[in-house]
């Protein structure tokens, strides 16, 4: 009996030992070891739980008694506020039981400062917390972690790993976790291809964080990518299967034709160019690690009228993108008005404000490697412009990779096929009904779309063709809970949604109002979830009456106070708890009231405005300031029309222009594009009607990938009923090229390419190819898609080409080309790229 006794004393002093042991944290992570930075991690994680709920804030707090160190105060204080209050505590526990045992393990070289921000940081971009590192590690990362010699064979192993686990796939902006992507959709945009590969990065030790360029200067779009610690410097990746030479990509060769690429941490070191510093993250100019002795640095200095410094300016600098002027950042000078930047040889503009008065200024591309400009501020309307903005090109050489790259690429994607296999085969048995397509649609989440089904065996049709339609957002069904689905449905039900088209309900019925995360039902009945509290249904018999009601309702109940606000993106069960909102959470629950009441409403990002639709089918901006529309759109006299001409140097009109021509509000150093866009009445002839106001109309094409023409006109509305104005349109490119080179002409020859009017060359998995290949269905083409690989699923119009998988293995960066031929006239005109528009 002694021997048992003594047997079991010495077993519970191991245990205890092992778990001393697996609590273990290098001395520069504790107190003791590091009380400067416990101070300031601690302090800042206390002062970060004030806003929350009692429930949030004394879980938390039970964490930092619990695990009281650098680690787990720097995992809350660095958390937006509205995260940890949307996060369930015990995830976070959990990520800093991984974070520690991995620090227990492996130990790290890296100062505490960076591997907290590059290694321990929780989220990548908006997505919600999630315990992702201990289910990563469980699916595979912990073998990539162990079998890895160095940082550069492990880079490889996690960005193969990522790709047998997603697919890229343009979709809705609303970022998926990291856990969403691996077991449930295994697709994602370049941003959930960033937060999957960043996660997995961090999971395994490698810091990673996320970097982006907010627009593209030569083309529309942006992109959002990663870059890795490799051997003491930052790298960057694209693709995850061209991964296997860091700062080789897709965009390598672009990268001169940039302005500006930026990256986020939360805890930057003295080698960082820090252009933003947040109470949760800085802003940091990556632009020098890739533009290298290209980069030139941009000295900016804000004067008054009599050239005395203006401090504390805002400055943006400003792209054409998509029609308009897009902001790139925004900084702010110091005391002496001044400021400096790295930035590429990407021409752009300068746009500073500062108390109602404003300057601005095109920066030309140029071989400079010092800019000076200063900006002179005044009142008064921004001077018109008529630009070419040049964008030059840059030399890049490819690097092929090894041939057990290739297979391993090879190997990962027919891992990401079996997974695919996998949710077909389970969904339900009846696939071939509309029900089992709709399953079939919500692949990994199929249970909970079951779960609905069980529920509702029989729901309306109407509602399942509408949750597969093109009007409403994929990722819902990817996302919800069945609970979430139930209250979609009822709610559905409660407007009469089966009388309405998908059109209809997709501005009443969408999931969400702008990129946060999926609401919680806020209220059950009889045991029902409800997607909205009784108290936002408003009684009134038109859609003004209701929505006059509603932003009243709102105005009472809510302040819009960004102080004392919780900070971030709020999903609507959490706003309604809330007493105090930002702008912009002031917005989008007006949008939420607003659909609750049937009203159908979009977000808009001008100031104090949503958009919706009125009565009599129009739509309109209503001013929740003054509770009100923001004109009476029964009133034709507080509308004007304005007709624009476009045409070329010779007087040819230019047609299909009219999404590239955008009338904008300023304020603030902003242009807000209107929601309202331009109809082409005839050839050449644009034509819309809007509010009277002051407006800033913009125009622009691409004149090829190295050139824009840009016009911005400034326009006072306010006191006439119409306007006529020309716009000339400067060297507009009015065909392709023509001659096309021997290998697309030899590509050609294996095909009857007299059945098409577009032949678009790439590959099923390349990501410009598959926004392309949705611009062309969209325009109502009859198309064919060439791939260098057999498409492991059925894609519409897609096929695989042996001609073009030749030319892929003699060159290997002919992977990343992307190829439009267009038919006019019986003759094949070509373009390489990203083309904004096909010809007429």
């Amino acid at each position: 009996m002694k021997k048992i006794k003594i047997l079991i004393i010495i077993c519970s002093m191991l245990w205890g030992f092992s778990n001393l042991l697996a609590s273990y944290l290098p001395a520069n992570f504790t107190n003791q070891g590091n009380p400067v930075l416990y101070k300031k991690m601690n302090k800042l994680a206390y002062s970060n739980l004030k806003k929350l709920d009692h429930y949030h804030q004394q879980a938390y707090k039970k964490l930092l008694k619990e695990q009281d160190d650098i680690l787990m105060s720097y995992l809350i204080a660095y958390e937006s506020d509205a995260n940890l209050q949307i996060a369930n505590p015990e995830d976070v526990l959990s990520n800093y039981l991984q974070i520690q045992s991995y620090l227990n393990n492996y130990g790290t070289d890296l100062s505490p400062e960076f591997f907290l921000s590059y290694v321990a940081h929780q989220t990548v971009a908006d997505e919600r917390i999630t315990p992702y590192r201990a289910e990563f590690l469980r699916d595979g990362l912990r073998e990539v972690l162990q079998n890895s010699k160095n940082d550069l064979e492990l880079y490889r192993a996690v960005s193969l790993w990522c790709v047998s686990r997603l697919k890229f796939q343009p979709t809705s902006g609303r970022d998926q976790a990291p856990l969403d992507i691996t077991q449930k959709s295994y697709l994602g945009r370049c941003e959930e291809m960033q937060i999957l590969f960043i996660s997995a990065a961090r999971t395994v030790g490698l810091p990673a964080r996320p970097s982006y360029v907010p627009w593209w200067s030569h083309t529309d779009n942006n992109h959002a990518w990663a870059e890795v610690w490799i051997d003491g410097a930052w790298h960057y990746t694209g693709d995850m299967d061209a991964a296997y030479y860091p700062d080789q990509t897709w965009f390598s060769g672009l990268i001169d034709k940039t302005v500006i690429i930026l990256s986020k941490g939360t805890l930057p070191d003295a080698t960082d160019e820090v252009l933003i510093q947040g109470r949760y993250e800085c802003v940091i100019n990556s632009t020098s690690i890739y533009a290298k002795e290209h980069t030139r640095i941009l000295k900016i200095k804000t004067l008054d009228e009599q050239d005395n410094p203006l401090p504390e300016t805002t400055v943006g600098l400003l792209v054409f993108n998509s029609g308009t002027l897009r902001s790139l950042i925004y900084i702010q000078t110091d005391d002496e008005g001044e400021f400096e930047l790295s930035v590429g040889r990407g021409a752009f503009y300068l746009v500073a404000d500062n108390e109602n008065k404003r300057a601005m200024e095109s920066v030309p591309s140029s071989e400079d490697k010092e800019l000076y400009y200063e900006l002179t501020l005044q009142e008064g309307p921004l001077p018109d412009q008529d630009e070419m903005l040049f964008y030059p090109a840059s030399d890049f050489t490819w690097k092929n990779p090894s041939d057990e790259w290739n297979n391993g690429v090879e190997q990962a994607k027919a891992k990401w096929n079996r997974r695919e296999q996998r949710f077909q085969d389970r969904i339900f048995t009846y696939s071939d009904t509309l029900l089992g397509i709709v399953a079939s649609s919500s692949r990994g989440n199929y249970n909970s779309f079951k779960g609905f089904g069980y529920r509702y065996p029989e729901p309306q049709k109407e509602f399942l063709n509408f949750l597969i339609s093109e009007d409403f957002d994929p990722k819902f069904l990817w996302q919800a809970s069945s609970e979430q689905i139930i209250a979609l449905y009822n709610f559905f039900l409660k407007i009469d949604g089966q009388n309405m088209t998908s059109s209809e309900l997709a501005p009443i019925l969408a999931p969400t109002v702008f990129y946060e995360e999926l609401p919680q039902p806020v209220t059950y009945k009889k045991g029902i979830p409800q997607l909205y509290p009784d108290s936002f249904y408003q009684k009134g018999n038109t859609t003004l009456e209701r929505m006059n009601s509603a932003s009243g309702w709102l105005a009472k109940h809510y302040n819009i106070n960004s102080s004392k606000a919780l900070s971030g993106l709020l999903p609507l069960d959490i706003a309604i708890k809330q007493k105090y909102l930002t702008p912009l959470q002031y917005r989008m629950m007006a949008v939420n009231i607003a659909r609750a009441n049937k009203v159908p409403a979009y977000f808009s990002r001008q100031p104090d405005l949503i958009f919706i639709q009125f009565d009599n089918g129009d739509w309109g901006y209503y001013d929740l300031k003054k509770n009100a529309p923001q004109v009476d759109s029964r009133d034709s006299s507080a509308y004007t029309k304005l007709i624009v001409s476009l045409a070329d140097e010779n007087g040819v009109p230019v047609t299909g222009l009219s999404d590239a021509v955008n009338l904008t509000r300023y304020q603030d150093g902003v242009f807000y594009w209107l929601d309202q866009v331009f109809s082409e009445d005839e050839p050449g002839l644009i034509s819309i009607s809007v509010p009277k106001d002051r407006y800033y109309l913009q125009a622009g094409y691409r004149v090829s990938d190295s050139q824009t023409a840009f016009q911005m006109k400034y326009l006072d509305l306010s006191e006439t009923d119409s306007l006529f104005i020309n716009i000339i349109c400067r060297d507009y490119p009015r065909q392709w090229s023509e001659n096309l080179p021997p290998e697309l002409l030899s590509i050609l020859e294996e095909i009857d390419s007299s059945r098409y009017q577009v032949i678009l060359i790439g590959n099923y998995d390349q990501e410009n190819s598959i926004r392309l290949a949705e611009k062309i269905r969209s325009s109502g083409k009859n198309f064919l898609w060439l791939g260098y690989e057999p498409s492991p699923q059925s894609i519409e119009n897609y096929t695989f080409s042996r001609k073009w998988q030749m030319l892929v293995n003699l060159e290997a960066q002919n992977r990343f080309r992307t190829i439009t031929l267009f038919k006019q006239d019986g003759i094949w005109q070509y373009f390489e790229g990203m083309w904004e528009r096909l010809p007429e």
